[in-house]
C-alpha cells in the first residue's frame, strides 16, 4: 500500500545567521539559508510550494532597512529520494532571484513544476531534499543614510505547502546585517526601476468548469496586479519558465494555449501589447517613466475560443510560472 505521508514531512531552515554589507556595490552572502525537508516512508507530492515573508520591519532601532533591497538566490538542489531523482531548479519552475516585502508572501517556489518522492524499501525509508539559497543585498546611494556599525535583526518567516495547498511546516529564523565601513562611492544607479507582482495575482488561475467555457473561452482580471516604477523609459516583458503547462501526471498543454494582456489603471500612461504565453521574452507593455512613482496594471489571462487543446485535454490542474521583467526603453 502506498501511503501519503505529507504530515510526516519535516521543514527544516539552517541559516549562517549574520552578514556584513561593507560596499556600496551591494553583498552576496553565499549560503545564507538552507530549506530542506526530511521524513520517513513513502512520500507523494506531484506539487508543492515553499514561501518566505519578511514578519516585522528589518530594524537597528532607529531605522529601517527596505526589505525590497534584499533577496533571495537558489545556487542547486540536492538529496536523497529513494527511487527517484532530485529535482533541479529548472525542473521545479524556481525564480532565479525573488526579492522580499515587508509583510508579504514570497514564493520561492510558486508552484513546483517536479513532484517529490520516495519509495520506503529496502530497508531505508529515510529521505531529505535540500535547496541552499545565497542572499543579496542590493548595493546604491541608500546604504549611506544608515548609522555605520549599527545591526539591523530580519526575522524570516518560512512556510511549505503540499500538493494540496495546505501549510504542511513553518520556521522562523532570525538574522543580523552589520553595516560596516563601506567601500566604493555611494552613487545613485542611473536607472531605479521597480516591479512586483500582488499577493492576489501571484497565482493566476483560469478554470473551464463548463461546456460554454470551452466553446467561448474563459477570462480572469486581477486587479492592480501589476505594479511599476522608474525613472526612466521602461518596457515589460514576460517569459514562461516552462516549455509547457504540465499536469501532477505528466500531461502537458502549449503555452500559447493562455493569452495575457495588461491594462492601464488611472493615470497610468503605458502601452500594452497582449501576447500569447510563450517560453521566450515577449514585449507586453512599455511607457514613460513614472518619475520614480507608483503605477498600476490589471492582468488579464484568457483562453481561446473552441480551443481543440483544452477540448481534448485531460481534466486536470496544468501549471506554469512566469517571469515579468522591468527594463529601460
Amino acid at each position: 500500500m502506498l501511503v501519503n505521508t505529507a504530515k510526516a514531512q519535516n521543514l527544516n531552515v539552517d541559516s549562517n545567521n549574520y552578514a556584513s554589507i561593507d560596499s556600496y556595490n551591494g553583498i552576496v552572502k553565499s549560503n545564507a539559508y538552507k530549506v530542506w525537508l526530511d521524513g520517513n516512508g513513502n512520500l507523494n507530492l506531484p506539487t508543492w510550494r515553499v514561501s518566505v515573508r519578511v514578519k516585522q520591519a528589518i530594524s537597528n532601532g532607529n531605522q529601517i532597512f527596505p526589505a525590497d533591497k534584499i533577496s533571495l538566490l537558489p545556487t542547486t538542489t540536492y538529496g536523497q529520494l529513494n527511487g527517484s531523482a532530485i529535482p533541479t531548479i529548472t525542473q521545479i519552475g524556481m525564480p532565479l532571484q525573488s526579492f522580499l516585502q515587508q509583510g508579504q508572501e514570497v514564493f520561492l517556489v510558486p508552484q513546483s513544476q517536479a513532484g517529490l518522492f520516495n519509495i520506503a524499501g529496502g530497508g531505508n525509508p529515510y529521505y531529505n531534499f535540500h535547496i541552499p539559497f545565497d542572499l543579496k543585498v542590493e548595493g546604491g546611494a541608500y546604504l549611506s543614510q544608515f548609522t555605520t556599525w549599527s545591526q539591523f535583526t530580519m526575522i524570516l518567516e518560512f512556510r511549505f505547502y503540499d500538493n494540496k495547498n495546505q501549510l504542511r511546516g513553518l520556521q522562523e529564523r532570525y538574522y543580523t546585517l552589520q553595516i560596516a565601513t563601506l567601500s566604493g562611492s555611494p552613487q545613485t544607479p542611473a536607472n531605479q526601476l521597480a516591479i512586483k507582482v500582488a499577493s492576489n495575482a501571484v497565482n493566476g488561475l483560469l478554470e473551464l468548469k463548463t461546456k460554454q467555457d470551452y466553446l467561448q473561452g474563459v477570462n480572469v482580471k486581477y486587479s492592480n496586479g501589476l505594479m511599476v516604477s522608474a525613472n526612466t523609459n521602461y518596457q515589460l516583458k514576460v517569459t514562461a519558465l516552462q516549455p509547457n503547462f504540465t499536469s501532477a501526471t505528466g500531461n502537458t498543454l502549449p503555452l500559447n494555449t493562455v493569452n495575457l494582456s495588461l491594462i492601464p489603471v488611472s493615470t497610468n500612461q503605458a502601452s500594452v501589447f497582449p501576447v500569447a504565453l510563450s517560453a521566450n521574452a515577449q514585449k507586453i507593455a512599455s511607457g514613460p517613466s513614472t518619475q520614480s512613482a507608483q503605477v498600476y496594471f490589471d492582468i488579464v489571462y484568457a483562453t481561446k475560443v473552441n480551443d481543440a487543446n483544452l477540448i481534448n485535454a485531460k481534466p486536470e490542474q496544468y501549471t506554469t510560472t512566469l517571469q515579468y521583467e522591468i527594463v529601460p526603453q
